[in-house]
């Protein structure tokens, strides 16, 4: 969705509390508690270089807020020659070693040594070999041990692999493991044997989401879709990930033919529909990829927004459409979606209900009171505690 921008830090957000966290003194402590003179941590900032999805926003949200309370230069952002260069007031910025796919495991732990840091690493790799030097590992999930069928293809197995070992990694060398929800630290503790009490849960939010402006053409006139029309479409993001179960979304719409499914998403959807036998589905409207203003627009005046997922570690995007004024969320009913969506969505039985949007559990409670849960703040707050 948004396009990262990191030369202009995140709007000020107005939940109850941020004054007081700016008031707490925060001070650097060394491994037995002392106050210490000099950074203990260091943030791998590859992120930096990469696509802004799930993680990198996760990083560059808790990290913009850590600024708001972290003592100046108490906290080190490292990234290599190139990158975009993030502007903090009190996270001190390090550029070191070039921009290369061999930067995470070679330059940044070179950097460790050099200024005898710890790192924190917020997007589930860690340095394999950092001379020694133990850290805070942000751990989003376990996806790739826990649903191996889902890659199947030779990339997909390259991929796996290469996560699994630093699953292991992260279990055997981090001194402190961050997560995303009790359902991702269970299944940490579940296929890795790690020691819950290791574990600190930080959540995602969404007030990212009140920086985006709406945009107001989508609608306007004959529209850039003309066969949307506000309050009458079921809305979703999709891609081809098998976790995002795009297929669902197709076989509902085959389903419910006077319903009309808005899906948005690059790449080759349409090449899968045929796949599947569903192309050319006369209610199907592909949107592509759309700009951040245009997915605000599409949340808020959608029917329903659907998250019909098969495994999430937390499922930012069903949260984000509440942000942005969705009149409902429809998940898949998995113990994840349960803990972060609680009353406030509705629920899909993957077991029995295999595309039909009028087969699902209606929500129990209203969806904005949802907002009140999550704060990109109060997640930098909890991050403080372990650093600090």
């Amino acid at each position: 969705m948004e396009k990262q921008n990191v030369t202009a830090k995140p709007a000020q957000n107005t939940l109850a509390g941020t004054g007081v966290e700016r008031a707490r003194c925060w001070q650097v402590r060394d491994c037995g508690g002392k106050p210490a003179a000099k950074p203990l941590y260091a943030v791998d900032g590859w992120f930096f270089t990469q696509r802004l999805s799930g993680i990198q926003r996760y990083a560059t949200e808790v990290l913009a807020e850590l600024d708001k309370i972290a003592p100046p230069g108490a906290l080190e952002v490292v990234i290599p020659e190139g990158a975009p260069q993030p502007v903090y007031e009190n996270l001190k910025v390090v550029v070191y070693g070039k921009q290369n796919g061999l930067w995470e495991q070679r330059d940044f732990p070179r950097y460790l040594k050099k200024a005898g840091r710890r790192w924190l690493c917020m997007c589930n790799v860690i340095p394999l070999h950092a001379y020694g030097s133990a850290g805070i590992a942000v751990w989003h999930d376990v996806c790739y041990r826990a649903r191996p069928d889902f890659y199947r293809d030779p990339r997909g197995r390259a991929s796996a692999a290469w996560h699994r070992l630093q699953y292991r990694a992260m279990a055997r060398q981090a001194c402190g493991i961050v997560t995303v929800s009790e359902f991702s630290k269970s299944e940490i503790v579940k296929y890795y044997k790690v020691d819950p009490g290791r574990i600190t849960v930080i959540g995602n939010a969404w007030q990212h989401m009140q920086r985006i402006q709406a945009d107001p053409e989508v609608f306007a006139g004959k529209g850039k879709w003309p066969a949307l029309h506000k309050g009458q479409y079921y809305f979703s993001m999709a891609n081809l990930l098998k976790n995002k179960n795009f297929p669902w979304v197709l076989r509902a719409a085959k389903n419910a033919p006077r319903e009309i499914f808005a899906i948005a998403g690059g790449g080759s959807l349409q090449s899968q529909a045929e796949e599947l036998g569903l192309a050319n589905l006369p209610n199907v409207v592909y949107l592509g990829y759309v700009t951040d203003g245009e997915a605000k627009t599409l949340m808020a005046n959608c029917k329903a927004f659907l998250f019909p997922t098969l495994y999430e570690g937390f499922g930012i995007p069903p949260l984000e459409a509440v942000a942005c004024g969705a009149p409902r969320v429809l998940v898949s009913d998995t113990p994840c979606m349960r803990e972060i969506y609680g009353p406030c969505a509705g629920y899909i039985d993957l077991a029995v209900n295999h595309g039909d949007v009028n087969r699902i559990t209606p929500p129990a409670a209203a969806p904005a009171e949802l907002l009140a849960k999550y704060s990109w703040a109060e997640s930098a707050r909890r991050l403080a505690g372990l650093l600090f």
